[in-house]
């Protein structure tokens, strides 16, 4: 008996320890300033992360072309996303253009694994009889004419 109470109680010292621990992570995280920072040196921080993303273009700077800043780079976007609309290209299109297609995709293509298999005996047996060959013109006899 003393065996199941025993390790209920390291059950529960180990469930409390998990939750003390999520709850502290999400408590720290809670906090946008690291502690030991004054407010100029947190302001500083903020715009040198800022200024980074933007060098290299990061967060919402993904996808800016350069020499354009954030605001001129949405107006952009909003203004293709609109003539899209307007002439139903892009995702406002009704009718997808026909795909042409030369015959059934779906499945496994035993026609190319043939042609390939076919080849690929077709070099091993000429690897093979280069090899015989060889081996065939050094042992033979060689006759003297002289």
């Amino acid at each position: 008996m003393k065996i199941g109470i025993t390790s209920r109680r390291i059950a529960s010292v180990v469930v409390a320890i998990a939750a003390l621990t999520a709850l502290t992570g999400s408590a720290q995280a809670g906090t946008t300033k690291p502690n030991g920072l004054s407010t100029a040196q947190y302001r500083a921080l903020v715009l040198r992360s800022e200024a980074l993303n933007q060098k290299y273009r990061l967060g919402e700077w993904k996808g800016v072309p350069r020499g354009m800043n954030l605001p001129e780079y949405r107006a952009l976007v909003t203004r293709s996303e609109a003539l899209n609309k307007q002439y139903g290209l892009g995702r406002w299109s009704t009718s997808a253009a026909p795909r042409a297609t030369s015959g059934v995709s779906h499945g496994f293509a035993w026609g190319a694994f043939g042609i390939g298999a076919v080849t690929m005996l077709g070099l091993v047996l000429l690897a093979a009889g280069v090899i015989a060959g060889s081996r065939f013109m050094r042992d033979a006899p060689r006759v003297r004419t002289s």
